[in-house]
């Protein structure tokens, strides 16, 4: 079966600093035709520092959930900067350190029914003290747990947050 969405027409709804809304117009593959409401989000990254068997997570208010939640330190790639150098820049902002190993897990999509954000993960283990000024409108408290506690809570389903999930489920079947 085909599968494939030619789009006939795009109309921008938004333009703003970290994502873009539009409405695309698509003829779908019986022929017929629909509409796609779609965010442009830029891409993100997201790490799992691990140290001395524990892991390092920051709590956060999550605006479009209206809730405080516990999840890995993560952010936005900048224009023209790699993932690995947005990793290392997120954790010196976050957590205070620098990484002196980037290990690569994995992309994975969000939320892909509408929106072409992808979020590159990586896990780091060493590390150097070696903070950067966090972001003004950000207010982080790091919070580190034994492997042990974060698996059992991890099995317990008890990370929301798709980006902290997906590592883990990756870093535990390595394990």
């Amino acid at each position: 079966m085909k599968f494939f969405e030619k789009t006939i027409a795009s109309k921008e709804i938004y333009n703003g600093r970290i994502l873009n809304l539009k409405v695309d117009e698509v003829e779908l593959p019986d022929g017929g035709t629909s509409f796609r409401e779609l965010v442009d989000h830029k891409q993100g990254v997201g790490i799992l520092p691990v140290r001395s068997n524990r892991i390092i997570f920051v709590r956060q208010f999550r605006k479009a959930i209206e809730k405080v939640i516990l999840e890995i330190p993560a952010g936005l790639v900048e224009v023209g900067e790699d993932p690995k150098e947005a990793a290392v820049r997120e954790l010196q902002e976050e957590i205070g350190l620098k990484p002196l190993d980037l290990h690569f897990l994995g992309e994975m999509w969000p939320s892909p029914g509408f929106t072409n954000e992808v979020t590159t993960l990586f896990m780091a283990s060493q590390f150097v003290i070696e903070p950067r000024k966090q972001d003004d409108d950000e207010f982080i408290e790091i919070v580190e747990m034994p492997i042990r506690t974060v698996r059992a809570l991890y099995l317990k389903g008890k990370f929301s947050d798709a980006k902290t999930a997906c590592v883990l489920g990756r870093f535990f079947s390595l394990m």
